[in-house]
């Protein structure tokens, strides 16, 4: 049953799989589908032995033409089935009755299924190029490098290797605009419940700047990254942590200071750069821990007995640094020499190995190490807790007991240097070294009682410039 027609011939007939195997190239076959007007499957077989399949019907009194595909006449060849093709070519007869031109529909249906799949592929590239929280943590912290100092900088990359990319991989994986509040909880709950409750606050602090950056930082013209992150809220900024009230009355006694200084460098657990480190910010009348880290060998005048800080407190960061001059007494230079012997050859003084300066938490390890070992006990009563920045209260009231005016002490520790005074020595730090100088001066009579040298005989403690700042 069925025909096989020369090219050019047309028989209105049902044909079968023997019909469409025995085609040889040249030849066609046609299959007429149910109802009338309803066009039929046009067969023709290729020099190449393939028998390709078309939908045949009338549009506005033409005769038209509409691939199918390939006629599949064993199991393993490619193409359709001869029941497949005809349920394909009932498919083209009903849009054929709806539509009329179905070569036509089909190119109209294509150039929308184009532009559909256009848009999908510009929303994918859209939402690709959407950062994750890691990367817009990350973006924040490179945003901080050259503003704020490289410890804090340095302190957000520790941060967010123990809190947030160790722990919490999942959130950070998260699309930065998907972040809500109960994430944030999820990251900062752990810190606190182990007891880090000034961390938590810190990090909460760190991740309300992180979100702040994303919400502006894509109006930024010149902008290296070329992440967006279509924030809408800052879901950090909702976030309370309790503040917690961190002790600040301690000061050491005369007698916890004499202890301190007289033990810390048999200390085992503190090594020796550490150890003097402490006795350093202690002769210098109690200066900022932290800054003195920072410094390299180049802030120190050995020819002057000077010491050069740069304080950056406050929102400015690197961008509001305030020069501060310190004057060096006898005590501080033989201190500093001593370090020079071990660290001389390396950029800081203040370091282990010389590639970069002590971290910020290495002076509190090391206080700990003390007051767990056998010398922080006095009289048989152990020496209550402390931190390193309590030093610079003990020096300050140190100078308070024994007489020095307050507005030395202030000069010489920097405190509350704002206003026209801040502005003259912001610009003229040298002109304040005068007064530091008779600060530090009485200062280390004060401390040469307290650590029991020579009773009454201050004389060699006098500071005395070598040279010109």
């Amino acid at each position: 049953m069925g025909s096989i027609e020369k090219a050019g011939q047309n028989a209105n007939k049902i044909v079968a799989d023997a019909t469409l195997k025995a085609l040889k190239p040249g030849q066609t076959a046609t299959d007429s589908l149910p109802g009338r007007g309803k066009g039929s499957i046009y067969f023709d077989c290729k020099s190449s032995g393939v028998v390709a399949a078309f939908y045949r019907y009338m549009h506005d009194g033409k005769r038209q033409k509409v691939a199918i595909g390939q006629y599949k006449a064993k199991s393993r060849d490619s193409g359709m089935t001869l029941t497949e093709l005809r349920a394909e070519a009932q498919r083209l007869a009903l849009i054929a009755a709806q539509h009329g031109d179905v070569a036509a529909y089909m190119a109209e249906q294509e150039a929308i299924a184009k532009a559909d799949r256009s848009e999908h592929q510009r929303l994918a590239e859209i939402e690709s190029s959407r950062g994750t929280f890691g990367d817009l943590f990350l973006d924040y912290i490179e945003s901080r490098r050259g503003k704020a100092t490289p410890g804090v900088v340095k302190e957000l990359e520790r941060l967010f290797k123990t809190n947030l990319e160790t722990p919490h991989p999942i959130i950070l994986a998260m699309k930065a605009r998907d972040v809500r509040a109960d994430h944030i909880l999820t990251i900062l709950n752990p810190i606190w419940e182990r007891g880090s409750k000034v961390q938590a606050d810190r990090m909460r602090s760190f991740l309300v700047a992180a979100f702040n950056h994303g919400l502006t930082v894509e109006s930024v013209v010149g902008r290296s990254n070329a992440k967006v992150y279509s924030l809408e809220i800052n879901p950090a900024a909702t976030i309370k942590v309790e503040k917690v009230s961190a002790p600040v009355e301690r000061s050491l006694s005369d007698a916890e200071l004499c202890q301190l200084w007289g033990t810390i460098e048999n200390t085992q657990g503190v090594g020796p750069v550490m150890a003097l480190l402490f006795k350093f910010v202690i002769a210098t009348g109690g200066q900022r821990i932290k800054n003195i880290i920072e410094t390299t060998w180049a802030d120190y005048n050995f020819d002057t007995c000077t010491m050069r800080l740069m304080h950056r407190k406050g929102r400015g960061g690197q961008t509001m640094s305030r020069p501060h001059l310190v004057p060096l007494s006898a005590r501080a230079i033989q201190i500093l020499e001593r370090v020079k012997e071990i660290n001389g050859d390396f950029v800081w003084p203040w370091t282990t190995h010389g590639k970069q300066p002590f971290v910020v938490s290495s002076p509190t390890h090391a206080i700990a190490d003390w007051l767990d070992s056998s010398h922080a006990v006095i009289n048989e009563h152990k020496v209550p807790s402390f931190s390193p920045r309590d030093l610079r209260r003990t020096c300050t009231q140190l100078m308070q007991k024994h007489g020095v005016d307050d507005r030395l002490s202030d000069l010489l520790q920097a405190h509350g240097q704002t206003g026209v005074v801040a502005a003259h020595y912001r610009n003229n730090p040298e002109a304040a070294l005068p007064e530091k100088r008779r600060a530090i001066g009485l200062f280390d009579k004060a401390l040469a009682k307290v650590l029991g040298e020579v009773k009454g005989r201050t004389d060699n403690v006098v500071i005395l410039a070598r040279g010109a700042v």
